[in-house]
């Protein structure tokens, strides 16, 4: 469950904190991922479908969609060795993030 956010728009670009009951993440992002995440969330479907969602640093963040009500967002970060790289992700509640996503797109300023 998303207990606090924060969205900072600066040109293009937003800047997007959601934090959880245990875990924090910042997301650099634009209107258009935001979009296409929105259709993805809305868009019935079959198996593991995911799509980027932004940043963190030089890492892609990719949000994924799971069978139930849930989804995740992981930190892709760096290749390491034979096949496996490191990363870090969050779950969240599907609706709750669709719902924050919109609000974003529909507000083009600062929501905090």
């Amino acid at each position: 469950m998303i207990i606090e956010r924060d969205i900072r728009r600066v040109g293009e670009n937003i800047l997007l904190g959601i934090a959880l009951e245990n875990a924090v993440l910042d997301i650099l992002t634009n209107d258009p991922q935001l979009q296409e995440c929105i259709e993805m969330l809305e868009k019935p479907h079959r198996g593991l479908v995911f799509t980027k969602i932004g940043t963190f640093g030089i890492y892609t963040i990719t949000l994924n969609l799971h069978h139930d009500d849930t989804v995740s967002m992981s930190v892709d970060g760096p290749d390491f060795y034979q096949a496996r790289n490191q990363s870090a992700g969050i779950w969240l509640e599907k609706e709750q993030l669709r719902e924050l996503l919109a609000e974003v797109l529909a507000d083009g300023k600062f929501i905090g």
